[in-house]
């Protein structure tokens, strides 16, 4: 056998040496990621199915108008509520605000993509569904408006005959105009509003 083929066998079998392990490290560090996304996604499937999310709820904003009590409405809310820690997420558009009122109506229209977000958690352990009568509770988070930390308190209503929904959730809140970012010209506003949020929750065991 030639010099020269016994240094290719020579190089090839080291080559060989290399890639054992070197696939073997591969191999390694593939199942390591595979098991990461498992865990993953088993980690965001179980918390996506302690979401609840609807765009089902409703938003009232009450303010004193020239002596008058006018109510905002708007029935077009996103919210977001953990059943596991009581925290949720809201976020409405400004445009999609009712009074009733023409002139106020066409001035909120006009505010299409402002968005409100109220992110916070309710002063209780967890969402019970199942219990009965009225659960009362402090209710704390921020508004996206000026970023304010803002309290308010809840209620969690036991629905006796709701069909697939258990509870009426409700939370109430007593701010400043400017706090909630809404501006509308030629009206005599006072600056204290009251807010009424009212959600219905589904039935969910615990």
């Amino acid at each position: 056998m030639t010099q020269y083929l016994k240094g290719c066998i020579s190089n090839y079998i080291n080559l060989a040496h290399f890639l054992v392990p070197l696939h073997k490290k591969v191999m390694a560090r593939s199942i390591k990621f595979i098991i990461l996304i498992l865990l993953t996604y088993n980690s965001y499937t179980a918390s996506s199915q302690d979401m609840y999310r609807t765009q089902e709820g409703e938003i009232i904003i009450s303010v004193i108008s020239s002596d008058t009590v006018m109510k905002l409405s708007n029935k077009h809310i996103l919210v977001l509520l953990n059943y596991q820690n009581a925290k949720f997420d809201i976020k409405l558009d400004k445009s999609n605000f009712i009074t009733g009122n023409d002139s106020i109506d066409n001035q909120l229209s006009k505010l299409k993509f402002d968005i409100i977000e109220f992110d916070g958690k309710l002063d209780i352990g967890y969402i019970n569904t199942k219990a009965r009568g009225i659960q009362t509770f402090g209710v704390e988070g921020h508004i996206s408006t000026n970023n304010n930390l803002i309290s308010g308190v809840g209620h969690l209503e036991h629905l006796s005959s709701g069909g697939n929904y258990s509870c009426l959730l409700t939370m109430t809140f007593n701010l400043k105009l400017d706090e909630l970012g809404l501006e509308i010209e030629g009206f005599d506003l006072k600056d204290d509003v009251k807010i009424e949020i009212s959600e219905m929750l589904l039935n969910q065991d615990k």
